[in-house]
């Protein structure tokens, strides 16, 4: 008994360490794309929604890391109630995001939409490339591809409306 509660300390700090630096990692990640979503932000929009979103996917980043940090414990320990809590913390994680997506897919219009996907793509191509997860270095540039035909897709409205106007 008193072993497996060694195991589990051990195991607990290291994850917990895991976590800090991710948290670490994300935060530096997010700073930068504060700062590059400053030069491009919409007038209309104010200042503090960008952060507020920030802080709302961070959390739900960390809530997703602490549910399987939780539930390796459990898998380690045998602990039924751990690996639960820990699926618990990750479903809310997925929730929260789900939230996020909802709340920018309604507030966004047109190339508001295009800018935010495309920081939304190069912040998960520099994660993937810091980490060096090739599907995320991937995912990101699809996103900026996505990005670039969303623009191209208002260039053709503006031109439309210019014509009518």
């Amino acid at each position: 008994m008193m072993l497996l509660r060694s195991i589990r300390s051990l195991l607990l700090s290291v994850i917990l360490t895991i976590m800090l630096s991710a948290t670490v990692m994300f935060s530096t990640t997010f700073s930068s794309v504060q700062a590059a979503t400053a030069a491009s932000q919409v007038a209309t929009q104010p200042q503090i929604q960008p952060q507020i979103v920030a802080m709302n996917r961070a959390e739900a980043v960390t809530k997703n890391l602490e549910g399987k940090a939780q539930e390796a414990i459990g898998n380690v320990t045998g602990d039924r109630q751990d690996q639960l809590m820990g699926k618990a913390k990750q479903a809310e994680s997925q929730a929260r995001h789900i939230v996020e997506d909802v709340k920018d897919q309604a507030q966004l219009k047109g190339r508001a939409k295009a800018v935010a996907k495309d920081i939304e793509g190069k912040a998960q191509e520099a994660i993937g490339n810091v980490t060096g997860d090739r599907q995320d270095q991937l995912v990101g540039r699809v996103k900026q591809a996505e990005s670039r035909d969303r623009n191209i897709v208002e260039d053709v409205k503006d031109k439309l409306q210019d014509l009518f106007n």
